[in-house]
């Protein structure tokens, strides 16, 4: 079973920055990560509004990858003067939804209605 952790900065970044956070989750997780930007930009400088990092967790990682995230992210962080909002989200695996039994036939109708036996004139 898969699940989805990400990691979302909001706030002004400079250039580097998510492809530096990018490079600490990679090396903190092992995991591959997604980068992706959204949002507007930010400041004169061009700077991204926000930040999305993703990767997908296989089997019973997720707490320890959690912590390594949040290692991650802390010295990540750390390096900054004025450090945006971040916040890591993990997304548990899907459970398979149980298979239906198929609908029962429904009974059709004769296009025509049965003949009575007992009818007097033998027909």
């Amino acid at each position: 079973m898969t699940a989805m952790i990400s990691v979302k900065v909001e706030g002004p970044v400079g250039l580097d920055e998510p492809q530096d956070l990018l490079e600490e989750l990679g090396r903190e997780t092992g995991l591959a990560w997604r980068l992706e930007t959204a949002g507007q930009k930010g400041t004169l400088g061009g700077e991204l509004a926000v930040t999305m990092l993703e990767a997908l967790l296989g089997g019973v990682a997720g707490a320890v990858v959690q912590v390594a995230v949040q290692r991650a992210v802390d010295n990540w962080r750390g390096r900054r003067l004025d450090p945006p909002i971040v916040t890591i989200v993990v997304q548990p695996p899907q459970a398979p939804q149980p298979a239906r039994d198929p609908e029962p036939p429904q009974p059709t109708q004769d296009p025509e209605p049965p003949q009575r036996s007992d009818d007097p004139e033998g027909s």
